[in-house]
């Protein structure tokens, strides 16, 4: 039994993206039951093939961890867009499709001839999405853009860091691109659901930019109003509590969060630190923003006498939000990780002897943890199955192997 569900059972979507945007959008759509079909470069394919590549069966064959997490469910048509015969390919494909997603530079796809107002005309009920990293309009749209600059130019890297240490620093994984990802996933799902009520499709234009301001509309609606300036927090809380931040223990660190006075004399009762609670410099939010460096010492103190999980579990059994700091290693043998079955075994890829474990969906739907991923493609494993699939003859689907439009 896969682990797959059917909610877009019946969708089929034409995957025009590559790297961690688009493909974790599509891996989304495929976990719910879509029907994705990968269009990758017959030489070398989707970036991600090579991203993160380690020696090896899996690398020789074109499966880093990249490609791996983003891609189970999948199936890959290797095709060479900029060959005469890719039109009459592309025009079935998108004829017999519900939703089309793209992560080209603005501009860039409609050159190629494959942008929304073609794939319209194709399909006049088409869902087309279109990522990117500034949006389709603007000074900026044609630009190329990564995750870490969207990151600078969001203001997100202001917000994280070290004042007079590190200065603005990137988070450490792709936040961008996988905040755009699901945000294209929810965006397409819900054109899905509108068209099945109406029969129309939309075009729907997805910035990185956009996506990574919204995600910190919180300071920068602080600012349009109050004019209160973001600054570098390290560990502190954005809200301002601050007895919330990360600790070291006697082994390893901890953060908590204890974000009202309740949580704060909660945490002091744990701690076995009443003097706290009395204490005039701390007894009141107002005093403890006042004295934030005199109790930061003396929580270090009391924290320094156990390890990290002996303060999560004191600190939980009282209500207060505690979390030791874990290594990957840690987090995939967590036991809550464990108890909902995030990390799945996938199946093992076309030709490979073994099979792998990776992420799986972050959600659990009517209690069903157990399962299986399905593989993720070999590099134009399935280009005959889906050609034949849309109508094309054994003798055409040979021309176009020949002719080099596909694999």
């Amino acid at each position: 039994m896969t682990a797959m569900m059917n909610f877009l059972k019946g969708v089929r979507v034409i995957d025009f993206t590559q790297v961690i945007s688009g493909p974790y959008a599509t891996f989304m759509l495929a976990q719910q039951g879509a029907d994705v079909i990968k269009l990758e470069l017959p030489k070398g394919g989707d970036q991600a093939r090579s991203m993160m590549r380690r020696e090896g069966p899996f690398g020789d064959a074109g499966l880093s961890p990249m490609f791996l997490a983003f891609n189970s469910g999948k199936r890959s048509l290797a095709l060479d867009l900029k060959h005469p015969e890719a039109k009459a390919v592309l025009a079935k494909l998108v004829e017999n499709a519900d939703v089309v997603i793209q992560n080209y530079k603005a501009g860039a796809i409609d050159r190629l001839g494959f942008g929304y107002d073609w794939a319209k005309s194709v399909n006049p009920s088409i869902i087309y999405c279109a990522i990117s990293g500034f949006g389709q309009q603007g000074p900026r749209a044609g630009a190329a853009a990564y995750d870490p600059v969207i990151q600078a130019n969001s203001g997100m890297m202001t917000l994280t860091g070290h004042e007079g240490v590190t200065g603005p620093t990137k988070v450490g994984f792709w936040v961008c691109d996988m905040a755009t990802g699901m945000t294209a996933a929810f965006a397409v799902s819900a054109a899905i659901a509108h068209k099945r009520g109406t029969g129309e499709g939309a075009y729907i234009d997805l910035s990185m930019l956009d996506v990574a301001a919204s995600f910190i509309s919180p300071m920068a609606t602080n600012f349009l109003n109050f004019g209160a300036m973001p600054y570098l927090m390290g560990n502190g809380s954005p809200g301002g509590s601050t007895a919330s931040s990360v600790y070291e223990t006697a082994n390893g660190f901890v953060q908590v969060s204890a974000a009202t006075d309740g949580q704060f004399q909660a945490q002091c009762g744990a701690m076995e630190r009443p003097d706290l609670i009395s204490d005039p410099r701390f007894n009141c939010r107002e005093s403890r923003i006042a004295n934030a460096e005199l109790l930061r010492e003396e929580l270090l103190k009391t924290f320094a006498l156990a390890d990290a999980k002996t303060w999560e579990n004191r600190l939980g059994a009282v209500g207060v939000p505690a979390g030791a700091v874990q290594t990957i290693p840690q987090m995939v043998e967590d036991p809550q990780i464990e108890g909902r079955n995030l990390v799945k075994t996938a199946q093992a890829p076309t030709g490979m002897a073994s099979p792998y474990r990776t992420i799986g969906a972050p959600m659990v739907v009517n209690g069903e943890l157990d399962g299986t991923l399905p593989p993720v493609p070999r590099l134009g494993e399935h280009t005959a199955d889906i050609l034949n699939e849309v109508g094309f003859s054994a003798d055409e689907i040979a021309q176009f192997s020949k002719s080099g439009a596909t694999n």
